[in-house]
Formats: C-alpha cells, structure tokens, sequence
C-alpha cells in the first residue's frame, strides 16, 4: 500500500503536468455574443448606446478578469498608439487638431450579471480597460456584461471610425473584450497599420436614426418589424430610381436637411467577430444577386454610392457579384445573404472590410475601384470566416487576400497586363517599350524586388507594427500575393484550391494560425511545406537558382542548375524551341548550395530558361538562361535599348541616353550615356558618359563613369570624372595663363546603412571615400611634379525623425578627412610654408548637427544647425585655411562638387557654394578652426529668413566672429542664400550682400541615388 501510495505520488503529478500542457495547447475558442441599442445624433456627431454581452468561456481555465477594448478612445488625445503611430509616419493630424476632430467613448458604467464591478483603463492605453469579477468564470459557463456608452465620433481624416459632415463611418465603435485563446489574452490598442483580432458570436444591433439616412450594415434585417419591412421597401425604391437615373449627370454633393422622424432598424448575423455601420443620406442604391459556384445558393449584393464617382459605381454591381463568385470558388462559398459596398471619405488607404460590408474611398477610374472592391470583397474570407490575429500575423489576411486579388483581376479582365498598359498606350509604342509581354501579376514581384535588393526588405512573418510603411504594402500585400502565387504553380491550380478550400472548411469561423495553414495545405497535398512556411514566411531570405549547363544527349536534354540562394525551394525549368516552349521539368524543393540535374524529352530546344514564368522570386535572373549549344551558351542576347527598361533577365541589356551639358571650361557638351540601369534596380550597376565639348573653338573630351555593386545595406561604388579646365593653384603666378587641362578625379567608396527596416526613429549610415585629383597643368608646384592629390574620408551621419517629441527631426555627422595635397608652393587657399618644406599633409575633422521643429499644422519650421570644423597640419607647416561656406567654386580642393566654373575668383560663377550642413553663407577663411550657430525659419514654402553667429581663429586684420541675418530663396536645386546684415563686415568693399552664394544641387536629379539614399 506504501508502495502503491508511493508511485502514485509520484506519477500524478507527471499527469497532472501533461494534462495541464495538453490543455494549454488544445484549441479551444471563446463565445461572445451581443445586443446593442444605439442612436445616432448627427447634429453634434454622437452615439448613445446600451451593449449587452453575453461572454461564454469555452477555455480549460477560469477567469477572474475580462480585458476589454474601449477602441474609440484612440481618438482621444495625441498621446494614444494611433496618435503615435501616425507621428513615426509623418502625419500629425491628431498632434494639431481641436477638440472637435477628437473623439471618445464614454459614460461606461459596466455590469456583471446585474452587479457592479471594479474596472479601470490601462495604465499605457485609454483604449484598453480590464474588468475584474467578483467571482470567478469557470469553464463552460456565461456571463452578462452590460454598459451604457457615449461615443464622439471623430474626424474621418483620422482613421476607420469618423465623419466627414453628416456621412458616417461607424466601425470598432463599441466595448468588445480581447481575444482569449491558449496564449493568453490579446488585449491590444487600436492601431491604423496594424488590424483586429476579435471573437466569434451573434450580433443584434438596433440602430436609430433620422428616417432620411440609407445605412449599409454588418447583418440582415429580419422582417416583421414595421421599420425593418418599410426600408426594405424603401431600398428597393431607391434602387430602382438610382437606375433611371445613373446615365445622368449630377455632381451635387451636398447635404439633404435631417429628417425630424426617425426609424430603428434591427440587424441580425451570425458567426461574425465585428459590426460595423456606415449612413449618409445621399446615398444612391444598385441591388443585384450573385449565384455562389459551389451550392448555387443566390447571395443579395448592395452598391450604395454618391454622385462624386457615380459614373465608376454604374459598374460596381458586377464588381460584387464577381469577386464574390471567383473567391466562393477557389477558397468555398460565401456563407452570408448579402455583400454590401459603400461610397465613404476615409483615411485607411483606399478601403477597409467588415464583415458583409466593406467601405470604399475616392477611386479615380473604373479598375481602381474594381481592385479595391474586390481586395475589401476578398477579406470576408481572410480577416471575415477565416479570423487569423490580424495584428500579429499580417499576411494571412492582407497577403492571402490581395494574392486572390491578383488572381481575380487577372480572371475579370483580358490581356497578360489586365489592360494596365495596353488601354493607355499605342501597340507600337508597347512594343518599342518592350512591355508586349508585361503581366499585371509582375507588379506583386516588382514590389517586392524593389526594398529586397536594397536590403530593406522584411519577413513576412512579423507583428504588424515592426513593418516600415513601405514594406507594409510590399511584403505583407504584394510579396505574400506573390509567393502564394509560387506555391500554387507548383502544386497546380487543382492541388492548390483543394488545399485552399480543406483550410477553410477546416478554419471557417475559427482563428487559425500560421501553423494550422501550413497543418491543412500539408495534410491536403500530402507533402512536407515546411520549406515554404519556414523560409517564404519567416525570414527575408532571397531565392536565386543559377543554370549550370545545358546539354544535348542521346536522351534529350539534360540541364544541371545549381541553388546559388539562401531559401530551400523547388523550381521549374522550362526548354524552348525559338519561342515554343517543347518541355519542362521541376526540381523538388532543395537546400541552398544544392546542384541538380533534370532531363527534358527533347530534341529540339535552343534554350533553357528557369522560372521563366517569373513565379519564384528569384533575386537575380541574370544566371537563369543558357542555349544548349555554340559558345559563351550563358550568354543572354544583346538588347540594346533607349533610356532604359524593365529587366529582363534573357537578356544582356545595354541602354543609350544622349546627354548634355555646359561648364565655363568645356562650353557646351553632348555625349551618349552608356548604361545597364533598369526597373527595378540591380545590385551591379554602371554607367559610362563620354560627352565631347567645344569652348574657344577647341573640342574637349569630358565625360564622367561610375560602377557600383549593392548587398543588401551595403554598397561599393568607383566613379572618374575628365573635365577640362584652367584650374592652377600656384597664386604668385596667377597672371600665367597655362591653358585647360584635363582635370581627371577618380574615388573609391564604401558604404553601410543601419537601422534601415526596424521601426525605430533613427536611421544611420558609416561611409569611407579614397578620392584622388590630378592634372593641373601648374606641375612645378607638386613636389613630384605628378600633379596628383588625394584624400581619405571617413563619415558617420545618423539623423532621427518622428521620434519621442513630434515635429522634431535631427541629424549628425562626424567627419574626419586626412589630405596628402603634394605641394610645396603657395596656393591660393594654403599658406606659405618656409623655405625647403615640402608636402602638405592635413587632417579636417568636422562635426555637424542640425534640430527641425515644425511649429504648427501650416508646416511651419524652425532649423537650428551647429557645425564645427578643425584642420590640424601633419607636417611641418602649411594648415589648411577652412572656408566658412563650404568648398565651392573658389576652392573646391579634391572636386567634390558639381560646379559651373573651378577656381573662379570673381563673377556670378564664383559665387557657387554648396553651404552644406548648415554652413553659413559668408565667405571667410578659418586659419584653423570656426564654430557657426546657424538658425532657419521659413515664412513661405520658397522663403527662409536666417540669422547666426560665427566664431573662427582667422589670423588677419579682420575681426575673428560675426553675426549675421539674410534670407534663403528656393527654387528646387537652385538655391539662393542671401546675407543683408552684418554686425562686421560692412565697409564697402564688404558689404553683406556682396557675399551672396547659390547652390546647385544636381546630384538630386538621379533617382536611382534619390532611392537608395530613401530607403
């Protein structure tokens, strides 16, 4: 007995434990049902309203608490989530706005089966409270909470819920509890990147408000009510006039007067986790019916829309009707009776879903509208039935959905590009662009290749508020749409939809995760898809199979490629005859480093392709053709093009650009830019433009060349510039002319971004730059007359925005720049040095920074920038002399800029200075050091007024500070900086105004460098 007591002992407790883990993972969902009483007061744009909810817990576990989301009251200050949010993205409505624009829920007084209990807000988030009850929630039991609340409906440029004057928006408008699954509760801040997560249940909501509103809505409406029996009749009505009159034009938009009768409607539906409501009295109606594929079951779509784009939404009925039968028949049919899209004024991108109804902003053309209705259409399925955590798990709403999407249009409309290209433009014209073969599907990879080759790209996988606003759009939308699309040409549509369709027979009205996708489409398809959802979903690994050889045999064809990338993945390989495609083959999934060989039953092919379908992502396409025979076989075909192209990996791409330009030594140039830059860009880049000049009835040959090679956040890059000119730096000897010469600069350079995709304020670059200059034609003033200088530059710039406090933006810098200049003369910007000195060795060190603080919702700014500067002599003497403004046209030392005219000393020309990092714009000579304090204010969009303090150790006559105030005039690149006081230098040969600088900044008319440098 002992020993039986013993052994029990110790085995319950392994059980117990077992039971418990078993338990804390074994799906479970909770149930939670509501009523809700509201009304709408449109003249102060409020809801009055009762909730009763009915909260089942179907968990293992009891509960003491109820987390509930109060999610209007993200509206209620600048300092919520949302408030912040939109600070980190540069919109700062909610900073600036008056108390009407706000909104709020309040007026809570929460019941628990008809007795009071303790609740209280989170103490980080007003949009989140906890109810604690005053006893426990076993398992299998309910509970009733019950509250009265107030919302103040706020401003719809903010977010989902809102107005805009008396058109309502009323979505995540009521007290709703978290999620409570097996890990945890989700109690969560509303957010506006970043979606919702809610539970199952039924929804009575009984809505009232003045008669003369047309209200789309979650639900049916039951009949036998008076109210509910005379909308349907009035909806009727006013469908069949919107029809007699759609063909009209009417662009009235204003505002009937309220109704003083009102009417309550009662909306009823089942197995949805959310209700929302959408009223204007403006509205127009199109009703219409859709027979889903599968049971033949007739669903009633609704169309309700004002006169802004009335012409757009005469078409929307089809739009409905489609989108639902195309996603019932690939994913399983609609379960609900209507589908229901309305015109709406919001500020969540183009539309937002809920279940049965979807709102629909400002669309522009007829394929705008049918995109995103269909996309909103499309999320009753994945966000709607399928109920996956939105917030955590992005890409299996928004990524499922817009890869139907895709697939919908591509169904809806004719022609690889869905008319995107070939209904704007002439079929001649196409094909000179070389977009006959363009696929609208191309733009999900496009988006995707575009962050990924700068290495700003993201895993799929990651909470939503961890996306940068870019890669919210080109990974969670455009790159899940494209590796979803992958997946299904290699399982084959039926395997795929079969799959698709077990998941949501399996998932329907049930929060599925990640793993139980990738648990259905196993369990459906019979094979391991871990390969996908371990490396396609959960990381940023980038896919790249290279063709080895391909070789003729006795057999057909045998090709070997090779997986040159860092996913485990399978792949296709297609052989052509010309442009026929005689067969294919699959390599299975297979890890990186992998080679393999594949035999094609032909005899007839010219060439291999892999992936030439453009479905597997691949980073590179350069290495994915080979001809099967003659010599240099992976050679792609010469395509020589204008301006420049999409890439095209079977191609060897050269493009042509005429150029031309103008220096005061060269006179006007023209060339011919050589270049392989295409859409999207490479990571091997290059670019040559020779360009021939005529000044002074001589031609000159100029031009500039520039390679680089990107990786990610890394970049290398080498650039050499030939441009004549009659720069001399020997000062005593100015009245010599020497002639032009070519000047040659030559740099090598090294850069590394950091901070480049985490969400966080500050984004850092660490750059070294080797540069030499050489072939002035005053060679007796180089030590070894070689006439060649050089330098080493190594740059630290961090800069921060929409950080901690809003509107406020800064940048440093941390530069440091060692000179070996090779002289032993006098120049015009080095001092003498003694007699028998030679060299000039000289280390600059620089340190700037700048704060930008917008003042108000005008856009108002104030600038304060600091830059400090120290040149220190390695040799014996001979320091440099540091200009104040920068080195400009006078004294450009290493040719670091863009400028019209080199060494120029007086003239509109010399006046060329590039004032960087808030440099001030005087012309002074530091023998050593200067500090400036430089403030900037604008008072128009094209005028600052500045003023600012210097203090420098100058060596001269003059004074060694001065303050100034002047005006800046902006015109694009062309900027004007303009001193008018001066608290020194204002005798008459140095009137502030004299001292008057431009810059010209063309370096910001690349976009390549205007992107790299973006993102």
């Amino acid at each position: 007995m002992n020993k039986v007591l013993a052994l029990a002992t110790m085995i319950l407790p392994v059980i117990y434990l077992a039971q418990t883990s078993l338990e804390s993972t074994t799906y479970f969902q909770q149930k939670v049902d509501h009523t809700i009483k509201v009304e709408l007061n449109d003249m102060l744009h409020e809801l009055d309203a009762e909730i009763t909810t009915t909260y089942t817990n179907n968990s293992p576990k009891e509960l003491s608490e109820i987390w509930m989301h109060l999610w209007p009251n993200a509206y209620s200050s600048g300092k919520t989530a949302l408030a912040k949010q939109q600070y980190r993205d540069g919109d700062l409505f909610m900073y600036y706005a008056i108390a009407k624009d706000l909104g709020g829920i309040d007026g809570l007084d929460f019941h628990v089966n008809g007795s009071d209990v303790e609740w209280m807000y989170d103490e980080e988030n007003p949009d989140i409270a906890v109810i604690k009850l005053n006893t426990p929630l076993y398992p299998g039991e309910s509970l009733e909470i019950h509250t009265p609340f107030k919302v103040r409906i706020p401003s719809g440029k903010i977010s989902r819920l809102g107005h805009v004057k008396q058109s309502y928006q009323i979505t995540q408008w009521y007290p709703k509890p978290a999620v409570y699954d097996c890990d945890g509760w989700h109690a969560m801040p509303y957010l506006g990147q970043g979606e919702f997560y809610s539970e199952f249940g039924t929804f009575d909501v009984y809505i009232t408000l003045p008669d003369n509103y047309t209200v789309g809505a979650t639900g049916d409406m039951p009949a036998g009510s008076v109210d509910n029996d005379a909308e349907k009749l009035r909806l009727d009505a006013i469908d069949a006039e919107t029809r007699k009159h759609l063909d009209e034009e009417d662009n009235d938009l204003s505002f009937p007067a309220t109704s003083e009768n009102t009417k309550t409607l009662h909306y009823h539906q089942e197995n949805v986790h959310d209700f929302a409501w959408f009223a204007d009295k403006r509205y127009m109606v199109l009703k219409d019916q859709v027979e889903l594929p599968h049971s033949g079951r007739s669903v009633t779509t609704w169309a309700m829309f004002t006169s802004n784009e009335k012409e757009l939404w005469a078409k929307s009925s089809d739009y409905l009707n489609k989108s639902t039968f195309y996603y019932s028949l690939w994913n399983g049919d609609y379960p609900y009776n209507h589908v229901t899209a309305v015109d709406g004024t919001i500020s969540a991108g183009g539309g937002m879903e809920y279940p049965n109804v979807t709102v629909i902003g400002e669309s522009g053309t007829d394929f705008q509208l049918n995109v995103v209705i269909a996309h909103e259409v499309g999320h009753n399925w994945f966000y709607g039935i399928l109920g996956s955590n939105e917030r955590v798990n992005a890409w299996m709403d928004e990524g499922l959905n817009s890869f139907n999407e895709t697939r919908y249009l591509t169904e809806y409309y004719e022609g690889k590009d869905l008319g995107l290209i070939s209904n704007r433009l002439k079929p001649k014209l196409i094909e000179k662009l070389d977009l006959d073969e363009f696929e609208y599907r191309w733009i999900d990879e496009l988006s995707y290749l575009l962050p990924a080759r700068l290495g700003a790209d993201q895993p799929l996988q990651c909470h939503s508020d961890d996306f940068s606003s870019t890669n919210y759009g080109a990974m969670v939308y455009k790159k899940t749409a494209a590796v979803f699309g992958f997946m299904k040409q290699y399982l084959g549509e039926e395997r795929f939809d079969k799959a698709m369709q077990a998941y949501f027979e399996e998932w329907k009205f049930k929060h599925p995760s990640p793993s139980d996708l990738q648990a259905s489409m196993e369990k459906s398809c019979g094979e391991d898809l871990s390969w996908f959802f371990e490396g396609w979903i959960k990381t940023n690994n980038h896919n790249n199979w290279a063709v080895c050889k391909a070789t003729e045999t006795d057999n057909g064809l045998e090709v070997s490629i090779k997986n040159i990338g860092e996913h485990v993945s399978p792949v296709e390989v297609v052989a052509y005859n010309g442009d026929v495609e005689v067969g294919t083959a699959w390599v299975e999934p297979s890890e990186p480093g992998t080679k393999a060989t594949v035999k094609i039953n032909t005899e007839e092919a010219t060439h291999v392709v892999v992936d030439p379908g453009r479905y597997d992502l691949d980073y590179d396409r350069k290495n994915n053709y080979s001809r099967t025979s003659g010599v240099l076989k992976k050679v792609e075909p010469l395509q020589i093009r204008a301006l420049t192209r999409l890439e095209d990996g079977s191609k060897t791409q050269l493009f042509v650009v005429p150029t031309l330009g103008w220096n005061m030594h060269s006179g006007f140039m023209s060339g011919l830019a050589l270049h392989n830059i295409t859409v999207p860009m490479r990571d091997l880049e290059w670019y040559a433009n020779p360009m021939m000049g005529v000044s002074e009835g001589e031609f000159t040959l100029n031009g500039t060349a520039s390679i680089s090679l990107s990786k990610g956040p890394w970049m290398a890059r080498a650039r050499g510039s030939r441009f004549y000119n009659d720069e001399t730096l020997g000062w005593h000897l100015a009245d010599i002319y020497y002639g032009k010469a070519p000047m040659h600069r030559l740099s090598f350079e090294v850069n590394r971004k950091f901070n480049q995709v985490v969400n966080s304020p500050w984004k850092s670059s660490l750059g070294y730059e080797y540069a030499t200059r050489f072939g002035y034609p005053d060679e007796h003033v180089f030590t070894d007359n070689s006439t060649t200088q050089q330098s080493h530059k190594l740059r630290f710039e961090a800069s921060k925005s929409n950080g901690d406090i809003v509107g406020f933006k800064q940048n440093i810098g941390i530069e440091a720049r060692f000179y070996d200049l090779n002289l032993y003369e006098h120049s015009n910007w080095l001092p003498l040095p003694p007699e028998g000195i030679k060299d000039n060795h000289n280390l600059v060190a620089m340190l700037n920074y700048s704060a930008d603080y917008r003042l108000n919702k005008r856009g108002k700014r104030i600038k304060m920038s600091f830059l400090c500067a120290y040149s220190h002599s390695l040799s014996e003497e001979g320091n440099f002399q540091l200009p104040t403004n920068g080195f400009g046209a006078r004294n450009d030392v290493m040719g670091d800029h863009l400028l019209l005219e080199r060494d120029a000393q007086d003239g509109l020309l010399s006046r060329q200075a590039p004032n960087l990092y808030g440099a001030m714009p005087i012309e002074m000579y530091a023998k050593t050091w200067f500090t400036s304090l430089r403030f900037d204010y604008n008072i128009t969009q094209s005028i600052d007024l500045f003023c600012g303090g210097i203090v420098m150790d100058l060596d001269t006559l003059y004074e060694d500070y001065d303050a100034i105030m002047g005006m800046t005039y902006k015109l694009g690149i062309l900027k004007f900086q303009l001193p008018l006081l001066s608290l020194t230098q204002n005798n008459e040969s140095r009137l502030p105004l004299r001292k008057w600088t431009f810059s010209l900044n063309l370096r910001d008319l690349n976009p390549n460098s205007l992107i790299r440098k973006t993102l």
